[in-house]
């Protein structure tokens, strides 16, 4: 009775891990979706306003992905504990997983990129804009200047954020092995195999 106590209060951690995985997989794959928006839009109102909502939910994706890691090592330190699970096979499964990784993470490093984003700026629009406040304060054209540079940084920052976050998980949860979920393995290696994964991409 007491083991099965446990084993369904596992089964539910591990379930309630799972659930989480999967809302952080949704705000990557959203910031992703904003990142090439961003990237091709024409003017700098819309570029901010996507810069800024890739760092809110890279920020929300942080926040997450800490609470994610804990669930991970205590739902491990749980399953380890009941001792029915192949160590052999999870250990094998690590390794290459690791070496795998490794291979990918140089990949992710040179997407992140190297130079400053050019904000696109509608001609017309920013003559308008420079017109209207040089009428009010004589310093249009400086006000105009300041909101862009101002503006180039926060899209420079969105765009790293976004790769450096959600580039990085896009491209291992992508390439990295997979746990085939094999009908030969009980589901508590087949759960230390995929928390392994986790860890790859999400630590």
């Amino acid at each position: 009775m007491v083991e099965t106590t446990i084993e369904k209060k596992l089964n539910n951690d591990i379930l309630q891990k799972n659930t989480l995985r999967n809302e952080i997989e949704g705000y990557v794959r959203t910031v992703s979706q904003w990142r090439d928006k961003l990237v091709n839009l024409k003017n700098f109102q819309g570029q901010t306003k996507y810069a800024d909502s890739i760092k809110r939910y890279v920020t929300r994706i942080e926040g997450l992905r800490v609470e994610f890691n804990q669930m991970n090592e205590e739902v491990e330190k749980n399953i380890r504990e009941t001792g029915k699970f192949a160590d052999a096979d999870v250990k094998a499964f690590s390794s290459q997983l690791e070496q795998e990784a490794s291979k990918y993470i140089g990949e992710t490093e040179k997407n992140v990129p190297k130079k400053k984003f050019k904000i696109k700026i509608n001609p017309a629009q920013a003559k308008k804009k420079t017109k209207a406040k040089s009428k009010g304060t004589g310093k249009g054209v400086g006000s105009l200047e300041q909101k862009v540079e101002k503006a180039i940084g926060r899209v420079s920052e969105g765009l790293e954020e976004a790769e450096r976050i959600a580039g990085k998980m896009i491209i291992l949860n992508r390439n990295l092995k997979k746990v085939d979920g094999s009908a030969s393995e009980d589901s508590y290696t087949q759960e230390l195999k995929r928390i392994a994964r986790e860890k790859a991409i999400y630590s």
